[in-house]
């Protein structure tokens, strides 16, 4: 895909685009889990051993289903592209 492709519209940049967004995400979902997981760990000593475990816990309860969520959402967005690839006959529309 060249530059002046983003103009011409002849050729779709979403499906190129949703895998770029999905790891960016999942990178972001990673960290944001590790960073709670850390404070969870740091609330063990400072506010209390249950609410510190608990937090540990959700922070891998949320790096699972955010992933999951991330993964199922970037595969819906590609069948939307893919159906309207079989709908049209795989040409792009001319504006």
């Amino acid at each position: 895909m060249e530059f002046g492709d983003l103009f011409s519209f002849d050729k779709k940049i979403g499906p190129a685009i949703i895998k770029p967004i999905y790891w960016i995400g999942l990178v972001l979902v990673v960290l944001g889990g590790v960073i709670y997981f850390f404070a969870g760990f740091g609330k063990l000593f400072t506010v209390g051993f249950f609410t510190g475990v608990w937090d540990m816990i959700t922070s891998i309860l949320f790096v699972i289903f955010g992933g999951l969520g991330l993964r199922i959402g970037a595969e819906i967005g590609l069948a939307i592209f893919e159906m309207h690839d079989k709908a049209t006959g795989g040409s792009s529309s001319q504006l």
